[in-house]
C-alpha cells in the first residue's frame, strides 16, 4: 500500500528534526557551571540557547513520533503492521523470507524495495521506537533536572545516561538508514519520491 501523505509528512518532520535534535547535542550543555581542566567556568550564550534548542526540538520530536504511531494504529491498510511486523505471525514469516536476502547484498543483488516490504516496515519501526525512547527519556529528564544548576541526580541520572546510550544508537540508525537510500539510488531505484510529501 503506498504510503499516505499525513505519513509521508511526518516522515520530513523526522527527516529535519531528528539531524538537528544529534547537532544541537555536540554543541550544548546542560550543566549552569562547565568543569574544563579542573577550572570551572559559565556556560557560554551559545551553549544555552544549543540546550534550549535541545530541549524545543526534542519535546516536538516526541509528540511527532506519538503522532505517528497513533496514526498507523488507526491507518488503513495495516500501517503499524508493517512497523512492527514481529508480533503476527504472516508479519514474521514474511519477514524471514526477506532477511534471507540480505547477504546478496553484499554482492551487489539489491533489488528495488517493495512499497509493502516487511523488512524496510521493520526497519522504520525499530527507528520509531528509538526516537520515542530517546523523548521519553528526554521529557523524563526535562522535568527531573534542577533547571537553574542543570544539575541531574539519582534515578534521573540513570535515565540520562540511558538517554545518551540511545542517542548513540540512533547516530548508527541515521548512518546506516542514510546508507541505505544512496545504495538504492546508485542502483537507480526511485525510493525518494514514494515518501515525498509533494508527490502525488
Amino acid at each position: 500500500m503506498p504510503y499516505d501523505r499525513l505519513t509521508r509528512w511526518l516522515h520530513v518532520g523526522l527527516v529535519l528534526g531528528i539531524p538537528l535534535q544529534l547537532l544541537s547535542e555536540a554543541f550544548m550543555k546542560h550543566k549552569a557551571t562547565i568543569i574544563e581542566h579542573g577550572v570551572p567556568r559559565a556556560r557560554t550564550a551559545m551553549e544555552t540557547n544549543f540546550f534550549a534548542m535541545h530541549e524545543a526540538i526534542g519535546i516536538a520530536l516526541f509528540f511527532l513520533i506519538v503522532l505517528h504511531i497513533l496514526w498507523s494504529i488507526t491507518r488503513a491498510g495495516g500501517g503499524l503492521g508493517r512497523l512492527f511486523p514481529y508480533f503476527s505471525t504472516g508479519g514474521s514469516t514474511a519477514l524471514i523470507e526477506e532477511l534471507k536476502q540480505v547477504p546478496g547484498w553484499l554482492s551487489g543483488k539489491l533489488h528495488e524495495t517493495a512499497e509493502e516490504s516487511m523488512l524496510a516496515g521493520a526497519v522504520h519501526g525499530l527507528g520509531l521506537l528509538l526516537v520515542l525512547g530517546m523523548g521519553l527519556t528526554g521529557i523524563t529528564i526535562f522535568f527531573g533536572m534542577d533547571e537553574a544548576s542543570g544539575n541531574i541526580t539519582g534515578v534521573t541520572h540513570d535515565i540520562a545516561e540511558v538517554h545518551e546510550a540511545l542517542g548513540s544508537l540512533i547516530w548508527v540508525y541515521l548512518i546506516g538508514h542514510v546508507s541505505m537510500v544512496v545504495l538504492h539510488r546508485i542502483k537507480g531505484h526511485d525510493l525518494l519520491s514514494r515518501i515525498s510529501p509533494l508527490a502525488k
